[in-house]
């Protein structure tokens, strides 16, 4: 067996001089057995770069009586060198006393080059990786500069349009001020548009900043339904809440008040008009407050219920065009609520069924 097996084994006396060996380990390294046995000390056979591996090695058979699998590099008669794995099992004299022990080398210079390989891959991938995610910051950082400088040129726009039409530069006819209306209601539609992007690309380079202070949520979101009160009232929605009054949340007052204003504006849009509801309740689970905003919309069928928080992406182009949807709105929820630690998700039995818009905020 000993001399037979496919791994070079030597045996070695406590002073590290070969005294066996068998046919593979010999004819690996280059030499005949008469070239090694009682010719030669394991260093001899040891490529310079393990030296101090086999010292340790050896370092640790002393003191421990084993050693498996320590990486050391062997050198061969032409001074060609190969990796190898060395696991060593003891000899003991009949008084119990160590005197030596047999050693396994085992040959692993495929496994170790197709694992340096696969390093190396692994270091290229993971620089692409990172170059990648530096192009996509920087991307991102010029995509928020570019939004925020669209807001100036509509600031003097939309402020002399609301002078204009208060009458600051003169009366105006019937036609001109129909015309500035649509002019002013455009200007508000690109504002809050822009106001979006900048809103989705904060969020992407983890850029928005919530400033949070203890509020009362159930005023953050009557508040909200009073601002909303004329739309719903023109087109016929009711809205009904169920709120916790002594709930006192850490958090964005603005910001929680942008998300509850969006899952009620996308509520209104998908409500059935002269007929629609909306219930919005708010209480307090053992760990966190829980807002639940219904409707008795189109609902959403199944598998796309994940995908209503993907920027952009909208569950029915016709019906999200027909209200001028760009599929930011949710995603930037998504953003506020976990930046403020919470979850949110939406549940609806599919279409025609309604949706409910789920938030967990933090205690």
């Amino acid at each position: 067996m000993y001399d037979g097996s496919p791994d070079m084994l030597r045996t070695i006396t406590a002073d590290e001089k070969i005294i066996d060996c068998n046919d593979a380990y010999a004819k690996n390294l280059g030499y005949t057995k008469e070239e090694i046995i009682g010719e030669a000390q394991a260093i001899d056979h040891t490529a310079e770069k393990s030296y101090d591996e086999l010292a340790k090695s050896i370092a640790e058979w002393k003191e421990n009586g084993k050693i498996i699998n320590r990486e050391i590099w062997m050198k061969r008669k032409n001074g060609s060198t190969f990796p190898t794995l060395l696991s060593g099992t003891n000899i003991y004299d009949e008084k119990g006393v160590l005197i030596g022990r047999t050693v396994a080398l085992r040959d692993i210079t495929e496994i170790y080059y197709s694992r340096k390989k696969i390093e190396e891959d692994q270091a290229k991938l993971s620089e692409q990786y990172t170059a990648l995610k530096n192009a996509e910051l920087t991307k991102d950082e010029f995509l928020a500069m570019v939004t925020h400088e669209l807001k100036t040129p509509l600031v003097p726009i939309q402020g002399y349009v609301d002078l204009t039409l208060a009458g600051k530069f003169g009366p105006l006819t019937t036609t001109q001020h129909e015309r500035l209306e649509i002019v002013k209601s455009s200007t508000e539609s690109m504002q809050k548009l822009i106001s979006d992007l900048l809103d989705v690309q904060k969020i992407e380079i983890g850029q928005l900043k919530l400033d949070k202070s203890a509020h009362n949520l159930a005023e953050i979101i009557s508040n909200t339904i009073s601002s909303i009160k004329p739309l719903t009232d023109k087109n016929g929605i009711e809205v009904t809440t169920l709120l916790k009054h002594d709930i006192t949340c850490t958090c964005d007052h603005t910001r929680i008040s942008q998300v509850m204003t969006n899952l009620i504006l996308n509520a209104i849009n998908f409500c059935p008009k002269k007929g629609g509801n909306i219930s919005i309740t708010l209480d307090k689970e053992e760990r966190s407050y829980s807002i639940v905003v219904k409707d008795n919309g189109t609902g959403i069928q199944k598998d796309n219920l994940d995908k209503i928080f993907v920027r952009f992406y909208q569950v029915d182009t016709s019906n999200t065009r027909e209200h001028k949807g760009t599929g930011l709105g949710l995603s930037i929820c998504k953003g506020i609520v976990e930046g403020h630690g919470g979850k949110i998700w939406a549940e609806s039995k599919g279409m025609g069924q309604g949706t409910e818009i789920h938030i967990l905020l933090p205690v």
